[in-house]
């Protein structure tokens, strides 16, 4: 198995050469119109990708399957995502333990909810009291801009 799987930095996750040469491909179908934007948190705008030509990809995926199987440490976002998929199938069972403990089935879907925010969270080394604070900001400097926007449309000239 070790033998036929690699990681692949660009995707953030082990790849078969299979998979990795389909990707490439779905690439070269696409064209331009696989393009897509992405919000940059930091400065608040939409930032379209950088563009690897197909010829990149392919390069890359010989270099990557002709040195043999090494072992790394998945990226947060990729524990993320592994520990999220891992809840999702737990989701009916975790629900139906806590039912069985009791509580109602809008608390039990709400605390299993919060367990997989609060997994995320750890994963990703997210401070959610922070992030909540940050949003309250966020939204009171958007209740702000508004009611200044509405005072100087009242109609008065």
């Amino acid at each position: 198995m070790s033998q036929e799987l690699r990681y692949w930095e660009r995707v953030g996750m082990y790849v078969t050469k299979d998979f990795a040469e389909q990707w490439a491909e779905k690439l070269e179908a696409g064209g331009d119109s696989t393009r897509g934007k992405y919000l940059d948190d930091e400065v608040e705008e939409y930032i379209a990708p950088v563009i690897v030509s197909s010829r990149t990809i392919r390069r890359e995926i010989e270099e990557l399957f002709s040195k043999p199987f090494e072992e790394v440490e998945l990226p947060p976002e990729t524990q993320a995502i592994l520990a999220i998929s891992q809840m999702e199938k737990q989701k009916v069972k975790r629900i139906k333990d806590l039912k069985a403990e009791g509580y109602s089935l809008q608390e039990a879907k709400e605390l299993v909810s919060s367990e997989i925010n609060l997994a995320v969270a750890e994963i990703m080394g997210i401070d959610l009291e922070e992030f909540a604070e940050r949003q309250e900001e966020h939204f009171k400097d958007v209740k702000g801009a508004e009611a200044q926007e509405a005072s100087v449309d009242d109609g008065e000239e």
